[in-house]
């Protein structure tokens, strides 16, 4: 008897070994996973964009840029004290200021001189002077050794931003280097924060629709072991995308949750059929896999369509999640009946009556209102459908920026009051011609003659002393000329300043225009200065015009056609598995009809409300709530062609909901709570639309699943029995019954 009771008990301890290795083995692979926040890497090798900042990269290297302001600098010896400090950090190649073109003491005796003359330099509205002093704030430009995201920018700001808090002066950062590095420790916290936000969430919601108050923590428990293994065997990528790392942990915790609820309904079901604990198991896990995997396959098949995206993102995606999927699927299968047999008595013993009502009402609350439920839906698919394609989209990288209310939001805000808006567009030209100082004051008068101002950064123009000079006294003047020589500045300008604005082959001219990065005002400024460049360098392989403005009508292109094949490829593969799963010719279109008008609702919300959306989020979740929420549907489906053997069409859908309902209610409740969590928590606006764009949209699914898919099967009832193979509707009487009757008669 011992001897068996070993051998009974021997493959449930070598399984639990197994998973306790495995998550001891992802706990260590976690941290070699490197994290990508850099956007560029996901544009098309033939994209114009992305082969213009190879080329910069190639000529100039790739260095990391941050904006630092400090207030309350009453002078420029004070404004030089806090320049030498921000210098001496490791990680700070080099900062521009005013004292990159005039010598540090000449500057101060200026300075003095200015001030013994009733005047303060930084009072003074000089366009070249006020780049960088202005009303007691000093504008220092950061240059760093590495890139944006370079683990020695990311440590340098790090000190920077120690040693302002010690001045005890007013500051403020930005710059692309400092955006990048504020979405890497946003993301960081907060992706803790989000799991501490959502775990007693998903705790209460599996409390009030279990039976028992053990089953919740066997839930989160498959859960964690199932998002913690895919997050470790991500260190076979070579980078994930900060996006999918954000977003991927909570899809998949949605998604487990579906397997594992169904296996586990199932098992009890043949519980109370009178199996044992081991038959029981064996029968759910039998029952379960045809569903389960249609529901897989289905979601599988909306991220496989991400991968027909030019921009590379959706392939990062797709990647982690159809991964995460499979694993999901077997730590569903293979590590829930382990935890289920080892707890099983505890499971018996903490049993309790579910909270949530059973509603047994709603199928007679549903058909009562058929036609008005019919009626309002077929008012809203027009609207809803056009609607939708007619939002005001966010294409470059303002969709990953510091979301308003932020510090980072609010120290560029901050930076943009004093100073103006800065968004950086550069041009390379060709090295050593004498037009490209013509070039660049035609497009600051025409960019100023359409009322966009604009400021610029190049060899010719920072080494020319008018450039500094403009609207100042004459008394002024005199006093500057007699301090600094007019070729004083390009003597002493820093070689490693020149080696970033003049290389073997380009001249790097950075325009600073007083714009928001996707605004009209900024798209016509790329627009004109496409226009001008050529006019003084005709071949087009010659020049090269960069920023995130420029890439906007490029990646808008791009992501819109993305749309197109994502939608067709998603819907078809989804359809195709469920005509395969189904056996049925028209239950998948009846199916992928209900999902997708919630689908166009949900992105019809944010053109309604007049919020803008990131297009990238628009797309990947118009594509993932298909995948992911027609589970619901299959579900319901399953438990009515069931029913539907032994009863008549009310009947069956009645039993139906009944199934169903608390199966559905517990799935999406979750997914809303996790992408609701996200909405709430990340400061990081993408992402936070993308998790408001998942909550809303498993919300709606859900309801149009209870409320509106009843109604398409029971109008639809008698085209389904002829149409579905072996559908058996009741009354159904076999060919040779039907033969021994007529014989009869």
């Amino acid at each position: 008897m011992k001897k068996k009771r070993v051998k009974k008990w021997s493959g449930t301890v070598i399984a639990l070994l197994f998973w306790i290795a495995i998550v001891i083995a992802s706990l260590f692979a976690v941290p070699l996973v490197t994290i990508n926040y850099d956007s560029t890497k996901y544009l098309p090798d033939d994209m114009k964009t992305k082969q213009s900042l190879a080329v910069m990269e190639a000529e100039f290297g790739l260095k990391g840029q941050a904006n630092v302001m400090i207030g309350s600098v009453d002078s420029i010896e004070e404004a030089l004290r806090y320049k030498d400090a921000l210098k001496s950090i490791d990680g700070v190649m080099d900062i521009l200021w005013l004292d990159t073109f005039i010598e540090g003491e000449q500057l101060v005796n200026l300075d003095e001189a200015i001030l013994d003359m009733g005047f303060n330099i930084s009072e003074f509205d000089i366009t070249g002077l006020n780049q960088f002093y202005r009303n007691h704030n000093v504008l220092f430009q950061v240059i760093f050794d590495g890139a944006d995201n370079a683990p020695t920018t990311v440590k340098a700001i790090n000190e920077i931003r120690e040693y302002l808090a010690l001045i005890e002066e007013p500051f403020a950062m930005s710059g692309t280097a400092t955006a990048t590095y504020f979405t890497r420790t946003l993301t960081e916290s907060e992706t803790l924060g989000v799991v501490v936000y959502i775990l007693p969430l998903a705790l209460l919601i599996l409390v009030l629709f279990t039976k028992s108050w053990l089953e919740p923590l066997i839930y989160m428990f498959v859960v964690g072991v199932s998002v913690l293994v895919n997050m470790g065997t991500n260190f076979i990528f070579p980078s994930v995308s900060f996006l999918t790392n954000s977003t991927a942990m909570l899809l998949q915790m949605a998604i487990v949750m579906d397997y594992s609820i169904f296996i586990l309904n199932r098992y009890r079901m043949s519980k109370e059929a009178g199996l044992s604990t081991r038959a029981a198991l064996k029968e759910a896990r039998k029952k379960s896999f045809i569903p389960v995997t249609s529901s897989m396959l289905t979601t599988v098949a909306s991220f496989i369509a991400l991968m027909f995206m030019r921009y590379t993102i959706g392939m990062d995606m797709a990647l982690v999640m159809i991964k995460g999927i499979l694993i999901s699927m077997v730590t569903a299968f293979f590590l829930l009946p382990v935890l289920v047999r080892v707890f099983n008595r505890a499971l018996v013993k903490t049993e309790h009556k579910i909270f949530f009502p059973e509603f047994q009402g709603i199928w007679k609350f549903v058909f009562k209102l058929r036609y008005v439920i019919v009626a309002a839906v077929l008012i809203l698919l027009v609207p809803a459908y056009n609607a939708q394609n007619r939002n005001r989209f966010i294409y470059g990288d303002s969709a990953i920026s510091a979301s308003a209310g932020t510090r980072p939001y609010q120290e560029k805000e901050e930076i943009d009051r004093v100073f103006g808006k800065s968004n950086m567009v550069v041009v390379l030209v060709p090295v050593g011609t004498e037009m490209e100082r013509q070039m660049i004051d035609q497009i600051v008068a025409d960019l100023a003659s359409n009322g966009i101002t604009a400021n610029s950064q190049a060899l010719s123009t920072l080494t020319d002393i008018n450039t500094y000079l403009g609207s100042v006294p004459a008394e002024i003047q005199t006093l500057v000329s007699n301090f600094i020589s007019s070729d004083w500045i390009e003597e002493q300008f820093p070689q490693e300043m020149k080696d970033q604005l003049v290389s073997e082959n380009y001249s790097r001219i950075i325009f600073s225009i007083a714009t928001d990065t996707e605004s009209p005002e900024a798209l016509l400024a790329v627009s004109r200065m496409r226009a001008i460049v050529p006019q003084y360098y005709p071949n087009q392989s010659t020049y090269h015009i960069i920023g995130s403005s420029s890439s906007v009508s490029e990646i808008k292109e791009i992501v819109e056609s993305d749309l197109v094949i994502v939608n067709a490829v998603s819907i078809g593969l989804v359809l195709l598995i469920l005509i395969i799963t189904l056996r049925s010719l028209i239950l998948p279109f009846i199916l992928v009809f209900c999902i997708e008008i919630s689908v166009w609702i949900n992105m019809a919300i944010p053109y309604f409300t007049g919020k803008p959306i990131i297009f990238i989020g628009y797309l990947i979740v118009s594509s993932i709530q298909l995948g992911a929420t027609i589970d619901y549907g299959i579900l319901l489906t399953h438990n009515y062609l069931d029913a539907r053997k032994t009863m008549e069409k009310q009947d069956a859908l009645k039993i139906a909901l009944k199934d169903s309902l608390h199966s559905v209610l517990t799935s999406l409740m979750i997914l809303a709570a996790t992408g609701y969590s996200l909405y709430f928590i990340s400061s990081i606006e993408g992402v936070a639309i993308l998790g408001e764009l998942i909550g809303r949209g498993g919300l709606l699914s859900g309801f149009f699943v209870l409320f509106f898919l009843p109604l398409l099967l029971y109008f639809f009832d008698g085209i389904i029995g002829k149409l579905t193979w072996k559908s058996h509707f009741y009354p159904w009487t076999p060919k040779e019954t039907e033969t021994i009757e007529e014989e009869d008669d």
